[in-house]
């Protein structure tokens, strides 16, 4: 019950904020520039433009979400609240992850291309919002206002992102496996080409299932001896 209270207060406050407009407008621009591409590099350009919803916006947005939280005294009312650290962060990763997801269907559907796995676009975007979602709980664990985040986040954001560039014509290298956005842009892409068979989606699946946990429990450890006994 505590999980689905702290749920439905994170959509209620998001949307109060403006970020849900603000992703039905990033929709709307995004369905735009699809409708003038050539239908050959929608399969390419989709799966990029689906991976850059719960990256980027995702890892902006819970800074942003986080900072807002901090200046107008939420924080403190979490601290002394019975809502656990682990189920605050489990409420922002499904809140997130849901318009994430929300976004991927409308974008798709609308952008008129339908030979896309249902079965793997939905799950993969789900854990790619959860990893950033974290990342960015870790950055701005250690941030006092939103400008001082962005700075922050921009060094790890190309971290991330640079590498997913060797999937579409640059140098590759299984290495870069390792780093978690790049082998879920993989499987985006295969989910629009239906280039990806079985045992590489449960395996990258399974991989991004892993890492959620891994900065999950980071995240948790972070949060609680940077901000929750910083509020105490």
């Amino acid at each position: 019950m505590r999980l689905l209270n702290a749920l439905l207060a994170d959509m209620h406050f998001q949307l109060k904020q403006g970020f849900y407009f603000v992703y039905v407008a990033i929709v709307v621009m995004y369905l735009v520039i699809l409708h003038y591409l050539p239908e050959i590099v929608k399969p390419v350009a989709l799966p990029l433009i689906v991976f850059s919803d719960p990256s980027v916006l995702g890892l902006f947005f819970i800074g942003g979400i986080i900072m807002l939280e901090k200046s107008q005294g939420l924080l403190q009312i979490f601290v002394v609240s019975p809502l656990r650290t682990s189920e605050y962060l489990i409420s922002k990763m499904l809140s997130l992850g849901l318009v994430s997801v929300l976004a991927t269907i409308a974008i798709t559907l609308f952008s008129g291309y339908y030979h896309v796995n249902w079965w793997l676009i939905v799950p993969v975007t789900l854990l790619t919002s959860g990893i950033f979602t974290l990342c960015g709980v870790l950055i701005s664990a250690g941030c006092r206002n939103v400008n001082q985040y962005l700075l922050k986040s921009i060094p790890y954001m190309l971290l991330f992102v640079l590498p997913c560039f060797s999937l579409i014509g640059f140098p590759y290298s299984e290495i870069f496996m390792i780093v978690p956005p790049v082998p879920a842009l993989k499987l985006m892409l295969g989910a629009y080409v239906n280039e990806v068979t079985l045992i590489e989606s449960v395996l990258i699946l399974l991989y991004l299932t892993l890492m959620n946990y891994v900065l999950f429990r980071w995240a948790t450890a972070v949060f609680e001896k940077r901000i929750v006994f910083e509020e105490i």
